[in-house]
């Protein structure tokens, strides 16, 4: 398959000639618990981790058909914006169902926790290195800390997602849609909302006001918390930018979710 960068995956036959994928992850902090969370989800609502070799990393997963994105889903008779209306709550209904106890059986990685990740945005954002300073400015980077600092404290946790877009969410016979590709992490559910606004305001046709008024509601999580975790992804995937138009959109989808 194609349009990973973290991974080789690639469509086989078991014994029996059930259709399957096997994946080789390339195994880092965002991705290495992914046989984890699969394991917990047993097949509800993500697809079905059949085999897991703790060794390699290596998993074989069912293989989702027809297996075409969310992302690109047509909704006849819809509007532009109801049928950005209707994906996000078919996602977000997605990541809600999906959010459970983070168990760990002994041969598996265990999952990396939202509480480290804000911990190390607090530490760079704290005393910032001039090459995100040239990005962001000083300006942003005590919003941000600010964000971190609110986003602490004790909160329910489960396995929540970092990376979530609807391009990991796909066609599929035994259920309308399931989730591939998960990057899980221990959190609250406001974290499922951080990425997946952010990315709606970036590249959608909803405003940031409503776009994040939908997902807190649907992934039954607080609002504001929804709007620091979109912010905070914000600004880190700007400090990542290169290219100052990117920056500037991205810095200005920011802006809009704060407002």
């Amino acid at each position: 398959f194609d349009g990973g960068t973290h991974s080789y995956a690639l469509p086989v036959e078991r014994a029996d000639g059930t259709p399957a994928v096997l994946k080789v992850i390339y195994r880092d902090v965002e991705n290495q618990a992914e046989p984890t969370a699969l394991r917990a989800y047993g097949g509800d609502g993500a697809v079905m981790l059949y085999e897991y070799d703790p060794g390699t990393g290596a998993m074989l997963l069912e293989r989702a058909e027809p297996g075409a994105p969310l992302l690109e889903h047509e909704f006849p008779g819809l509007s532009e914006r109801a049928a950005a209306r209707e994906r996000m709550a078919i996602a977000c209904e997605r990541y809600r169902r999906l959010w459970r106890s983070p168990v760990v059986p002994g041969e598996y990685p265990d999952f990396p926790k939202a509480s480290d990740m804000l911990a190390a945005w607090e530490a760079g954002f704290a005393e910032p290195r001039a090459p995100l300073l040239d990005r962001i400015g000083p300006a942003w980077a005590e919003r941000a800390l600010a964000w971190c600092s609110e986003l602490r404290g004790p909160v329910a946790e489960g396995i929540a997602n970092r990376d979530t877009h609807m391009g990991n969410i796909v066609s599929s016979r035994r259920e309308p849609w399931l989730l591939i590709d998960p990057k899980p992490y221990v959190a609250e559910r406001a974290f499922d909302g951080g990425y997946f606004v952010f990315k709606q305001v970036l590249h959608g046709p909803l405003a940031a006001a409503e776009a994040l008024r939908a997902t807190a509601e649907a992934l039954g999580a607080e609002l504001e918390r929804v709007r620091a975790w979109a912010a905070l992804r914000g600004v880190d995937v700007a400090a990542d930018l290169d290219e100052k138009d990117d920056l500037a959109a991205a810095l200005a989808a920011v802006e809009s979710i704060l407002e």
